[in-house]
């Protein structure tokens, strides 16, 4: 693509354009039991028209809210994810990032917390809802009604980026999620990092206490590997596994990066 044709896609399309022209384009990283090596699930995430300004998912999204767009291109994305997954032949379970305010309107404005399900053959008990830590909620109680809908279709709660921004120990505790996902920030260098290790082991504990299922964000390196396997965390994402790409990879992919890195295996 030449200089011109950049400069035009980046000028031509807005959040209101790309979503009405179907030019999102889903990427999928693999979500990996970190006992056996196996694929569990992938994370869906999108991206914008490629070698445009809003091709990254920070600038997309900071143009939809331009725009008044944000819930619109939240349920865009999603059902793109939910397409792809589904024409790849996936296994496991997708998950799926969604803001507070996405939730409650597909809730309490629509009736069905898994509208972007559409027509599709993916059935609830394979889609994880990701609330992603940017969400404010602004009213518990009518939340609360929103999280008991989102389990009464079979699919599951996250609380992503547990350890930042709104994704607090308080929330765990009211929302009861069946799944956390702890923040890159306590899992990359917990093999060399005393204050790290002590966080993850109290957050192993109180998953236990709960009946929650922890993953493990942001392995980059088998030693963080090493010791988040023995400290008994269930799964783990991370670009150690796979970057986020168009095709889902499969075990065998991952078996290889990890001889290739000379680590620990499975």
């Amino acid at each position: 693509m030449s200089t011109t044709e950049v400069l035009e896609v980046g000028h031509c399309h807005t959040v209101h354009e790309i979503m009405q022209q179907r030019h999102l384009s889903p990427r999928f990283q693999p979500i990996v039991n970190l006992q056996t090596g196996s694929i569990d699930g992938y994370e869906g995430l999108i991206r914008g028209p490629s070698k445009s300004p809003v091709e990254m998912p920070g600038e997309l999204f900071s143009q939809a809210a331009r725009e008044g767009l944000s819930v619109d291109l939240e349920l865009a994305a999603a059902r793109t994810c939910v397409d792809a997954f589904t024409q790849h032949q996936c296994e496991g379970k997708l998950y799926l990032n969604f803001s507070a305010l996405a939730l409650h309107r597909t809730t309490l404005e629509l009736g069905d917390p898994l509208a972007f399900l559409c027509d599709s053959v993916l059935t609830a008990d394979r889609v994880v809802i990701e609330l992603t830590e940017q969400s404010e909620i602004l009213s518990l109680p009518l939340f609360l009604e929103v999280v008991e809908a989102i389990r009464a279709t079979g699919a599951t709660l996250a609380l992503d980026d547990y350890g930042t921004g709104n994704a607090s120990m308080s929330l765990w505790l009211q929302l009861m999620p069946g799944v956390v996902k702890i923040d890159r920030l306590f899992v990359d260098g917990i093999s060399t990092d005393p204050l790290k290790f002590a966080a993850v082991t109290a957050m192993i504990g109180f998953a236990k206490e709960s009946g929650t299922e922890l993953i493990a964000e942001g392995i980059e390196n088998t030693t963080d590997l090493a010791v988040l396997r023995d400290l008994g965390i269930d799964r783990g994402q991370g670009y150690l596994f796979g970057r986020p790409e168009a095709r889902p990879i499969v075990a065998d992919e991952i078996t290889r990066a990890l001889h290739t890195a000379r680590g620990r295996l499975f």
